[in-house]
């Protein structure tokens, strides 16, 4: 019985190098298209500002209508808030079109953009190190397979 286990736990050491590779390569490539997908969204963000999601009507005092695009985005604990655009458009299509930049306070304009500029690239960087660290892990077990 002793053998049996002896054996088993040796094939078990044999094949656990090339376990850890394959794990180091998923989690390597998951966090690499991870950290490309959030610095895409976020320079996306960054270039187009928030888009309007809804037009309020108002009137002039001599009746005209004018058209104020509404920004949504949720704020720094989730919640969604509601911003009026200061521009006015003549016309509910134009008021759709509607641009605003990014605001970096406590109104954020999505839960993964950061207070500052620069904290922008922060994590996804990070993450990016991460992916390399496990691509190492991976190059280091199957060296160590070699063996």
């Amino acid at each position: 019985m002793m053998l049996l286990a002896a054996t088993v736990l040796s094939k078990a050491l044999d094949y656990l190098p090339l376990l850890l590779v394959y794990v180091c390569f998923a989690m390597g490539l998951g966090l690499f298209l991870r950290c490309v997908r959030m610095a895409r969204k976020r320079f996306r963000m960054r270039h187009e500002g928030l888009h309007a999601t809804s037009v309020l009507m108002r009137h002039k005092m001599n009746g005209e209508a004018y058209y104020l695009p509404v920004f949504s985005y949720s704020g720094a604990h989730g919640e969604v808030l509601d911003i009026m655009g200061e521009e006015t458009f003549a016309t509910e299509e134009e008021a759709m079109q509607a641009r605003r930049p990014p605001v970096y306070s406590d109104e954020r304009p999505d839960a993964g953009m950061e207070r500052s500029v620069w904290s922008v690239l922060a994590r996804p960087l990070f993450m990016l190190l991460c992916s390399c660290v496990f691509i190492c892990g991976m190059v280091a077990s199957i060296v160590l397979m070699l063996d």
